[in-house]
């Protein structure tokens, strides 16, 4: 919520808050992980009003993140109950894998923003920049609460 208010640039709006479910336990029950996807986005649409955006974005995110994290491989000792971190899958799959899904969150929310293709340029502008400057907030704090443990 502080960070929509960030006045970077018109065409930057850093979005950290799916972060939260980026580095929730891994096996959790999908059904709930696609509940605290909708619960989130709708939490942030409500202060926002943004129409439902955030809720999609989010909800769509829940919806991939299993596939991302299969594909990343087993992670450490076969426990179900470790977070993806930049200490469990290491700072390469964890950059890859956050830089992905916040990808398809900015996509997703921008282009259900604007609801148009009619000025596409402008909006893919904000999407890279947006992703930029949200993917680096996101590494600088797992670094930032991660390192530590390293």
């Amino acid at each position: 919520m502080v960070l929509s208010r960030l006045n970077i640039s018109q065409s930057i709006m850093p979005l950290i808050y799916p972060v939260l479910l980026l580095i929730l336990v891994r096996n959790i029950n999908g059904s709930l992980l696609l509940l605290f996807g909708f619960v989130l986005g709708f939490i942030v649409d409500v202060f926002s009003n943004t129409g439902g955006a955030h809720a999609v974005a989010c909800t769509v995110i829940a919806f991939v993140r299993p596939f991302f994290l299969s594909s990343i491989g087993p992670m450490d000792m076969g426990s179900d109950q470790i977070k993806p971190s930049i200490v469990s899958l290491g700072i390469k799959n964890f950059a890859a894998y956050s830089f992905f899904l916040l990808a398809i969150h900015h996509v997703v929310y921008f282009l259900l923003e604007v609801f148009s293709l009619s000025n596409f340029p402008y909006t893919l502008l904000r999407i890279i920049a947006s992703l930029s400057i949200s993917w680096m907030l996101v590494m600088s704090l797992q670094f930032l609460f991660n390192g530590k443990k390293r």
